[in-house]
């Protein structure tokens, strides 16, 4: 009996009147900045879920809002983590020395993994973040960064001297695809570690993410397109791995949502 009521609810909820009633108060509620970490809508492009964006906050993480996120991740990690200290700390002991960090806000993982994973001493981590998150991250060391391994860049070139670039989260948030920035080097990295990716499994899109303090167009990659860049690019496929406990909601879009994310370590041949 329960569940033919669910059903009966489920079907009233999408009735045409009462759907666009519901998503009249999600809209005003997530214009906002309520409903951190859920997204809106579906684009073709950057530039149309940039200007798709509620205009209640700014839009993208150079602010002081978004660059003073995350502190509660300078001391600990998470699942999705695991995987990423594990190759992390296959590649030092082969050798990796600069680590290029791209989206390393003010040094989350630099921190967090330290406590778990040996780090060599000629350890050089350089973070590209942008402008706000950097001076964050700056003022962040001279008090933490009792190794003075860490340091700030501004341009992706950084990567073409790194022995191996990182990064958790961020390629979503980019114009160019991780393939398209890493074509651009005067010299590929050897190893990349890439985690909390968006991946679909037949479709490429982009959303609105609301991160609380700031609306971010968001991009879901097609699973198969992503992985045959980087193979084309010359990088094989260590791992790949899915991070369970990440979710990627779009409201009134269910098709379009994400039930995990991914994570993968690729050498390049």
């Amino acid at each position: 009996m329960s569940e033919r009521l669910h059903r009966y609810l489920d079907k009233a909820l999408d009735l045409p009147g009462v759907l666009a009633w519901r998503q009249h108060r999600f809209d005003l509620a997530f214009g906002q900045g309520r409903y951190d970490g859920m997204c809106r809508g579906v684009y073709a492009s950057y530039q149309e879920a940039a200007a798709a964006a509620p205009k209640g906050l700014p839009l993208g993480y150079d602010h002081e809002g978004p660059a003073a996120m995350y502190r509660n991740r300078l001391n600990r990690v998470w699942p999705s983590d695991y995987p990423m200290m594990l190759w992390l700390d296959k590649a030092f002991k082969q050798g990796v020395r600069r680590v290029t960090d791209l989206g390393g806000h003010v040094g989350v993982a630099y921190y967090a993994y330290q406590k778990y994973i040996d780090y060599p001493d000629q350890l050089a981590w350089h973070i590209l973040d942008v402008p706000a998150v950097a001076r964050q991250g700056q003022l962040l060391a001279q008090e933490r960064d009792t190794r003075q391994a860490l340091s700030f860049v501004d341009d992706f070139e950084d990567a073409s001297q790194a022995d191996l670039l990182f990064t958790s989260g961020c390629v979503q948030y980019l114009e160019a695809t991780l393939a398209e920035k890493l074509a651009g080097l005067s010299r590929r990295p050897k190893w990349l570690l890439v985690n909390l990716l968006p991946l679909h499994d037949t479709q490429a899109y982009w959303t609105v993410q609301n991160i609380g303090q700031a609306f971010c167009p968001y991009r879901i990659q097609r699973k198969d397109a992503f992985f045959g860049a980087l193979d084309q690019l010359g990088y094989d496929i260590c791992d790949i791995w899915e991070n369970a406990e990440k979710r990627c909601q779009i409201m009134f879009a269910p098709q379009y949502s994400l039930e995990g994310y991914y994570g993968a370590a690729l050498r390049l041949r």
